[in-house]
């Protein structure tokens, strides 16, 4: 017996070659499992993981501050229907080795009534962390962004408001909106209409007044509703000045035919007692005379100067008989008139 036990304790200690290997290979799945374990512990999960969204803007964020490797650090984002999670295979990526701590799911198309699975996850080499998981459902988590920027018309006592048409109109079929209006110097005092169309007119206000309106987008159905839109201010026209432009506008056209009638009047006059020919007959010659252009001729006559007294007489009388005669002189002048001028001079002087 001692002999047989002593064997059998023998043959414990040995194994056979195959049973060898066999341990051999397990025993190398498990360190490598192991080492795949520590591994991926060693890099931590993005935190702080929340879905902004926005109308049918969805952008996921999330937080790492593990900054410290000397590799870069990428992150992976994936999404799948809620009731899939269970199949990795059913897990569609939204981006992939991203440096940002940001992704955006708009390029998807994510169904607004639908449920949906959000994990990510950091990478870094041959490393990555676990993945964090956010659940997401759009027609739940998402907000309604306020209409874009409103225009008025405004008219005396009422004021035509044209909203923008809200992106969600297509998937809220019941989206209203909410307007709310006040004078600008009395903001305590506010007026709220709801309409189901974009063009909103808002009537029994005061002529001359300024007003401030806002509006915001709600859906009862989804219980949602948007911020209000920045104030807007504009003046209703004044009533006063219509009732004054309106009588000038009528005084100027009643003046315009009575300018009319009366310039008719006469016309018709002038042609009952035409101009006598008499006038009409000189009304073809020229008012004014022409001028003409005149020569004649200036003969001077220079008569001696008286001689002493102790000239002989014979002598005077025949000096006074013999005149000097100077080189006649031609003059032309122009005259405008019918008399015509003509003479001497005798260049005597006394």
């Amino acid at each position: 017996m001692g002999f047989r036990s002593a064997a059998f304790s023998h043959s414990r200690l040995f194994f056979s070659p195959a049973c060898e290997m066999f341990l051999c290979r397990n025993l190398e799945l498990d360190l490598l499992l192991l080492l795949l374990v520590v591994v991926s512990a060693s890099l931590p999960p993005p935190c702080d993981v929340q879905m902004i969204a926005v109308n049918l803007d969805y952008i996921l964020r999330w937080d790492w501050n593990y900054t410290h490797l000397k590799i870069p650090v990428t992150f992976t984002v994936e999404y799948v229907f809620s009731d899939a999670e269970e199949d990795e295979r059913l897990y569609k990526q939204a981006c992939e080795g991203t440096t940002e701590r940001w992704c955006d799911f708009t390029h998807c198309r994510l169904p607004f009534s639908a449920s949906f699975l959000v994990r990510v996850r950091a990478e870094a080499g041959l490393q990555h962390s676990n993945w964090t998981v956010l659940n997401f459902t759009p027609d739940i988590d998402g907000k309604l962004a306020p209409p874009g920027p409103v225009k008025a018309t405004a008219d005396k006592d009422m004021l035509m408001l044209m909203i923008p048409q809200s992106v969600m109109s297509d998937v809220m079929k019941d989206l209203q909106y909410r307007v709310q209006y006040w004078e600008k110097f009395n903001p305590n005092q506010k007026g709220t209409e709801v309409y189901g169309s974009p063009h909103a007119p808002l009537r029994a206000l005061k002529s001359g007044t300024e007003y401030c309106v806002q509006v915001s987008i709600f859906s009862l159905e989804y219980n949602k509703s948007s911020n209000y839109t920045s104030p807007l201010c504009i003046y209703t026209k004044d009533r006063s000045l219509a009732w004054v432009a309106i009588p000038a506008v009528l005084c100027g056209v009643v003046l315009s035919v009575v300018l009319l009638y009366i310039g008719h009047k006469f016309r018709r006059k002038s042609e009952e007692y035409p101009t006598p020919e008499i006038f009409l007959e000189f009304s073809s010659a020229p008012l004014l005379l022409e001028a003409q252009e005149e020569c004649f001729t200036i003969a001077q006559v220079i008569m001696p100067a008286i001689q002493p007294a102790h000239t002989p007489p014979e002598e005077e009388q025949e000096e006074e008989n013999v005149p000097d005669l100077q080189a006649p002189d031609f003059m032309c002048h122009c005259k405008n008139n019918s008399v015509q001028d003509s003479g001497f001079s005798s260049g005597l002087e006394s």
